[in-house]
C-alpha cells in the first residue's frame, strides 16, 4: 500500500513544518524534505535533510510526496510533474482533526491540526484545510483549493479549484466560490463569488 511508504513533503518552508508534525504524530516515516531553492538545498529543516531532487530521497517506487506549498498554482504545477514522474501522492491527516465516516479527502490533500470535517464533505485532490477550520455537512472543496486556519464553511458550500477562502473568513450557507477566487481574511461572505474574484470585507465584496 502506497501509504505505507516513506514520505517526502515538497516543500522545505513553514507550511511544510506545518505538514511535518502532521506526518510525525501520525506516525508516519518521512523521508525527508525537497526544495527548489538551492539556498535549502544541501540542509537540514526541523532535523531532515532537504534535497533539490527527488531522485535523492528515493524513486518512484519506494516513496510517496506530498506537496506542502501555499500557492495554489504552483502546487498543482508541482503535483501534474509528480504525477508524470510516476510518483504517488501522500494524504496527511493530522490526528487532532475530527472528520466524519463518510468524507471524502483526495490524493496530496492536507488536513490539519484540529479541522472538524462534517457529514457529506468532500475535498479535493492536493486541497488544504488548514489548521483549526471547520467545514460543515455537504461542502465540496476544489482540487488545490486552500481553506486557510479559523476559517469556517456553512453547510452546502462549494470552494472551486484553486480559490483561497482566507484566514478566520465565514462563508454563509450554500455559498459558491468560484475557481481561483480569493476570500480576503475575516470577511464575511454572503453571496457567491465568481471565478477568479476577490473579495474582501464585512460583508464581502469585490475588491481590486
Amino acid at each position: 500500500m502506497s501509504e505505507a511508504k516513506p514520505v517526502v513533503v515538497y516543500g522545505a518552508g513553514g507550511h511544510g513544518k506545518v505538514v511535518l508534525d502532521a506526518l510525525e504524530l501520525s506516525g508516519r516515516d518521512v523521508a525527508g524534505f525537497v526544495d527548489d531553492d538551492p539556498q535549502r538545498a544541501g540542509a537540514t529543516h526541523c532535523g531532515y535533510p532537504v534535497a533539490a531532487r527527488l531522485g535523492d530521497l528515493g524513486s518512484e517506487e519506494k516513496v510517496v510526496v506530498v506537496v506542502a506549498i501555499g500557492d495554489a498554482v504552483s502546487r498543482g504545477r508541482v503535483t501534474a510533474e509528480l504525477e508524470r514522474l510516476g510518483y504517488g501522492l501522500a494524504t496527511v491527516v493530522h490526528p487532532s482533526a475530527v472528520l466524519a465516516p463518510d468524507v471524502s479527502v483526495g490524493p496530496g490533500a492536507m488536513v490539519l491540526a484540529a479541522a472538524v470535517i462534517n457529514p457529506g464533505v468532500r475535498v479535493g485532490r492536493g486541497a488544504i484545510i488548514n489548521t483549526g477550520t471547520v467545514v460543515d455537512h455537504d461542502c465540496a472543496i476544489g482540487d488545490f483549493a486552500h481553506v486557510a486556519p479559523g476559517a469556517c464553511l456553512a453547510g452546502g458550500v462549494s470552494v472551486g479549484s484553486g480559490a483561497l477562502v482566507g484566514i478566520g473568513a465565514v462563508v454563509l450557507p450554500g455559498v459558491k466560490i468560484g475557481a481561483d477566487a480569493v476570500v480576503g481574511a475575516s470577511a464575511v461572505v454572503v453571496g457567491d463569488v465568481g471565478d477568479g474574484v476577490t473579495v474582501a470585507g464585512v460583508p464581502a465584496k469585490p475588491v481590486g
